[in-house]
């Protein structure tokens, strides 16, 4: 199956070649068609070797038969190249033939030409028309039966009115002769090629022979694969304990569209299924299918079920389906059953299946039961294995109180009394014959005459089995709700913890981005002063300025210095704003969060958990009460405090950027930002996807690196990381 799907072509189509091989072994040249179609056996074998042999997947059974296939390329070739088509041997088959070939043709235009030189020279008025035919292989002209005497040549034949004579002159009877001679030795030569060919295959017949049972054998393994794909087999556990557990199995004779999935269990305490329930329910198809599936799973076919299903293989499947009636042999319903269950009882043993429907149908009822319960007691104690349908009430309560034989039913619709196709272990089926026979269309007068003749007690039976049914159908509908809720609250469950997780790495990142953004901000004031510094410097070389104006600017820069540092390297900031309680915080005031290090706007409040919703940036938080500082109040703001709670959004920042097929001033401008983005979200090192080409994007890209003051080193991308296509970045 994993050869067919890696794309292994299987058995190249080849002919039926018994005669040919009988023929070569007594040595009898073959004709070209024969050798033909030895070559394309040859070509199908060494074709299936190779294949087989050369995937790359191995499976060790065909590969070990791919070994063992003998083919000769030379001798294939040589037939194909040697044997034009069925009929004809090619002109090059040997150097020999070639020239006789030609000679034969240098022969043929000389003749023509002498006889349209004969017709030309005032001869055509003796011919009846000047076409030029063959007679016995041989040249002649159509001569007027009273023109006979005056045409000298050699009589070959006569038109059926007698007006004609076709006779070949004397001018061309030496050239027919040589042209007569060389079709002889052109005959000889091309048997010689036959005999020669057919010497060489006669020498590996019996390699042939063995390769015909090779391919045979590979053939039926790869349509077994190709079949198993077409009906989305699966490969079923496999065991030899009579255990068969078939999870939603398709029967592979039904259209897709109209199969109903079967799930039926058999051997894991129970020895036996007794199918119960209504007519048209689906008892024999599933009686089948188990059959079915147990004998294609035997053979090596995959089972179209649902992974997980298990199949037990026996040494023996019995069945006894459908009605064998023989007027010829006197043979009744009743009696072909049982000529049939006699056999099965004469040979069951424990490692056999027994499938039998409708067991003691077609006598009377009470004998019928009888028979049938015999019966299965017997095939119980043989230790087998089977399925059994029934609509005898007494073989479902034997079923009840009998080890190694359970209950079964097909499900429907009680309101509607039509089929499920579904099996419920464990309960017995009511047959319902007089409800779908209503359904069916038999008339009401005879209906309710039906049901009045009704035995009470066996109302009484039928009206309990149906309450069960119900009452099951209701509690199994029950059971899914209840399974699809607790399915919709783990899915709750299982997001919030993911959107938990979300959140707690979305407060990481904003942190790291808000150290990131101070940082920056101090950068550019100690750029300020160095500035500063470096101007004044300037004036005090040109001015009178005093050297302790120089040194109290310097000691300036220091102090800003460590506040960088401090701001950077401590988690404890001053914080100038007012520690409030959340009860004094209104919709729409700015406040600032101190373990975000950053400030927002109030969304929403809820008084109940002490916890109110902010916007800070783009992300909106949760900030519960002591962490709240109020920066200022909204002047206006009649909105009441809302508590609903709404999911965060997850602003992601990715440390690559794609800008091939961008113009270089459109490249360098996203480059720019995305280097800002990449500053502000504390990464080390980025990555710009801008392809080879002609260099134009990597040049410019590069160009704008040199110069950049938060750019430390960079360069092309190694071997696996995009080489020159890409340009890897190291940050400040």
């Amino acid at each position: 199956f994993n050869l067919y799907l890696n794309g292994v072509s299987g058995v190249v189509f080849f002919d039926e070649i018994t005669e040919e091989l009988s023929l070569a072994k007594k040595q009898a040249t073959l004709s070209p068609k024969m050798l033909l179609n030895v070559a394309r056996l040859l070509k199908s074998s060494r074709i299936t070797s190779s294949s087989i042999i050369n995937a790359t997947y191995k499976t060790s059974i065909l590969y070990d038969i791919a070994c063992r296939i003998f083919y000769d390329n030379y001798l294939e070739n040589e037939i194909f190249s040697k044997i034009v088509n069925e009929d004809e041997v090619a002109d090059n088959a040997s150097e020999k033939l070639y020239t006789i070939r030609k000679s034969i043709k240098r022969i043929n235009e000389k003749i023509r030409e002498k006889l349209q030189g004969y017709m030309r020279s005032g001869a055509n008025k003796y011919l009846q028309d000047n076409v030029v035919s063959i007679r016995n292989g041989r040249y002649v002209v159509p001569v007027k039966s009273e023109c006979l005497s005056s045409v000298k040549g050699f009589i070959h034949d006569r038109s059926a009115s007698g007006s004609t004579f076709f006779i070949e002159p004397q001018e061309i009877l030496n050239l027919n002769n040589e042209l007569r001679a060389e079709i002889l030795a052109e005959s000889i030569e091309v048997d010689r090629i036959l005999s020669d060919l057919t010497l060489k295959v006669s020498s590996i017949c019996d390699a042939l022979e063995l390769n015909i049972n090779f391919l045979t054998e590979i053939d039926v393994a790869f349509a077994k694969a190709e079949f198993s794909y077409k009906i989305k087999g699966i490969y079923p556990k496999i065991n030899t304990c009579g255990k068969i557990n078939i999870i939603n199995g398709r029967h592979p004779l039904i259209l897709e569209d109209k199969v109903v999935p079967i799930s039926i269990t058999l051997g894991d305490g129970h020895n036996y299924v007794l199918i119960s329930g209504p007519n048209t329910g689906g008892k024999t198809v599933t009686l089948k299918l188990v059959g079915l599936f147990v004998l294609m799973s035997a053979v090596g076919i995959f089972i179209p079920a649902v992974e997980g299903s298990e199949i037990s293989v026996f040494d023996k499947i019995y069945c006894d389906i459908g009605d064998e009636q023989s007027i010829e042999n006197s043979l009744s319903t009743f009696s072909s059953h049982m000529k049939n269950i006699n056999y099965i009882l004469q040979n069951s043993n424990s490692k056999t299946l027994v499938l039998i429907d409708e067991i003691g149908a077609g006598t009377d009822p009470d004998e019928g039961s009888a028979l049938a319960q015999a019966v299965l007691e017997k095939l119980i104690s043989y230790g087998s294995f089977g399925i059994v349908t029934t609509h005898y009430s007494s073989l479902k309560e034997f079923a009840f109180v009998t080890d190694k034989i359970i209950n079964a039913s097909m499900d429907f619709n009680s309101s509607t009394f039509k089929p499920l196709y579904k099996i419920n272990l464990g309960t017995p089926g009511s047959s319902n014959a007089i409800h779908i026979s209503k359904r069916l269309g038999l008339e009401k007068d005879v209906v309710e005459r039906a049901k009045s003749l009704l035995s009470s007690e066996k109302v009484a039976i039928d009206r309990v089995l149906f309450e069960a049914e119900r009452a099951r159908i209701e509690s199994e509908n029950l059971r899914a709700e209840l399974c699809s809720m607790k399915e919709e609250e783990l899915k709750i469950y299982n997001q919030l913890i993911l959107d938990r997780q979300k959140f707690d790495k979305e407060k990481e990142n904003f942190y790291l981005k808000a150290k990131s953004e101070s940082r920056k901000l101090i950068n550019e004031k100690l750029e300020m002063a160095e500035e500063l510094l470096s101007e004044m410097k300037e004036i005090y070389n040109k001015s009178e300025y005093q050297q302790s104006d120089l040194v109290k600017t310097a000691t300036l820069k220091n102090k800003l210095e460590n506040e960088k540092y401090n701001l950077i390297n401590s988690d404890k900031i001053t914080i100038p704003y007012k520690n409030v309680d959340i009860s004094k915080v209104k919709v729409g005031d700015k406040i600032y969060i101190k373990k975000l290090e950053n400030e927002g706007e109030v969304l929403e409040i809820n008084l109940n958990k002490k916890v109110l919703t902010a916007l800070v940036g783009q992300i909106r938080v949760s900030v519960k009460n002591g962490d709240i500082y109020l920066i200022s109040n909204k002047k206006s703001n009649t909105q009441k405090p809302s508590v609903s709670i709404k999911r965060a959004s997850v602003l992601e920042v990715k440390n690559e950027i794609n800008v091939i097929g961008q113009d270089l001033e459109s490249a360098i401008s996203n480059v720019e930002k995305f280097i800002d983005t990449s500053i502000l979200s504390n990464f080390e090192e980025i990555k710009i996807v801008h392809g080879k080409g002609q260099n134009i994007l990597s040049k410019g890209i590069q160009s704008l690196l040199k110069n950049h003051k938060s750019v430390e080193s960079f360069r092309f991308g190694k071997y696996g990381e995009g080489e020159h296509g890409v340009t890897i970045v190291k940050l400040k």
